[in-house]
C-alpha cells in the first residue's frame, strides 16, 4: 500500500473509531419505573392493570390467579384442564406524562423492559396445570379487551395474535422449568396435601424477564398519555403442550409488574458523530479497493 494511502487509512479508522465509540457510550439513566398488576383486579377483569387467562376451548378466567399452560400439563386432581395463555393491561398513561413533564415529550425513551412475577409450582384449583415447557411473550396493540369469552381471543401463533389484536410483537421465547431455588416438583406431589399450604415458600418464587425494545412496544410506552391512551398490554402464549405455570395476580406478594429504565434520546449531534464513523469507516473502504 502507498505509504500516503496507508497514513490516510489509519488516521482515519482512528477517527471513526472514536466517533463510533463516542455514539455508543452508555445512556445516562434518569429514573426507574414500574406498573403492577393492581391487587384485586385479576378478580374484576375489567379496565386498567387487570389479567385474563384465556382458554383453548373459548372460556376465560380472572381471579387470583391466572395460568400459561398446554394440553398435557396436569392439574391437581390427575387430569388436565384445556390449554391457556394470559393477558396482562398495564396504566403507564400517568407515568409518560410525568416524565413528559419532567424531562419533556419526545425527551426521554426506554431501556431493559423486565417481566417480573411471582409464580406457584401448584396450585390447588384444577383449572390451572402445572409442568415443564416453553413460553412467549408478546406486546399487543388491542387494550380495549375486558375478561370474557373471546376477548382477548386464544392464539397459537403471533400471526393469529396479530389479527385480532390489529397488531403483535414477539419480546421474548422463555423456558419454565417447574422448579424454585429452593424445591423442584414432581407429579407426585399433586397427589399430596403437603403443596396445599407452603409456609417455608420454597414452592413459590419470584422471576423476571427481559423484554426486546420492539418499536411499537416503545412507542406504546413513550406516547401514552393518562387522558386519551393510557394502558399498554402484554401477552403470554404457550409454545409447548407440557407447561403448566401459574402467575399471581392478586394475594402475592409480587404481582405482575412491567418495568423499565428511562434514558434520554440521543442528542443530534451524538447520531452525526455515529453517521460520520459509518461513513469514514465506508472512505477506507473504498481507498482499500
Amino acid at each position: 500500500m502507498n505509504p500516503m494511502i496507508k497514513r490516510k487509512t489509519t488516521t482515519c479508522l482512528a477517527l471513526a473509531a472514536a466517533a463510533l465509540l463516542g455514539a455508543a457510550a452508555p445512556a445516562q439513566v434518569l429514573t426507574n419505573e414500574s406498573v403492577a398488576i393492581s391487587s384485586g383486579a385479576g378478580g374484576g377483569g375489567g379496565g386498567a392493570q387487570t389479567s385474563c387467562m384465556i382458554f383453548s376451548d373459548g372460556t376465560s378466567w380472572s381471579g387470583g390467579a391466572v395460568g400459561v399452560q398446554g394440553a398435557s400439563s396436569v392439574n391437581d386432581t390427575g387430569g388436565s384442564t384445556a390449554a391457556a395463555n394470559d393477558a396482562f393491561k398495564y396504566s403507564v398513561g400517568s407515568v409518560a406524562d410525568s416524565l413528559n413533564a419532567t424531562y419533556g415529550a419526545g425527551n426521554w425513551t426506554i431501556a431493559n423492559p423486565e417481566l417480573t412475577f411471582q409464580y406457584t409450582l401448584y396450585a390447588n384449583n384444577p383449572r390451572f396445570n402445572a409442568g415443564a415447557g416453553t413460553f412467549s411473550i408478546y406486546w399487543m396493540a388491542n387494550d380495549s379487551w375486558v375478561q370474557g369469552t373471546a376477548n382477548p381471543v386464544y392464539a397459537t401463533t403471533g400471526a393469529a395474535l396479530a389479527t385480532w389484536a390489529g397488531n403483535a410483537s414477539l419480546l421474548a421465547n422463555e423456558t419454565y422449568t417447574w422448579s424454585t431455588p429452593g424445591y423442584t416438583g414432581t407429579l407426585a406431589d399433586l397427589h399430596t396435601s403437603n403443596w396445599t399450604t407452603d409456609s417455608s415458600g420454597i414452592r413459590q418464587a419470584t422471576v423476571s424477564y427481559g423484554l426486546a425494545l420492539d418499536p411499537s412496544f416503545v412507542t406504546d410506552i413513550t406516547s401514552a398519555t393518562a387522558a386519551a391512551d393510557p394502558n399498554v398490554s402484554l401477552y403470554l402464549m404457550s409454545t409447548s403442550a407440557s407447561l403448566g405455570l401459574t402467575i399471581f395476580t392478586g394475594g402475592g406478594q409480587i404481582l405482575p409488574t412491567l418495568s423499565f429504565e428511562v434514558v434520554p434520546v440521543p442528542e443530534p449531534s451524538v447520531l452525526a458523530m455515529s453517521l460520520s464513523g459509518l461513513a469514514l469507516i465506508a472512505t477506507v473502504r473504498r481507498w482499500r479497493k
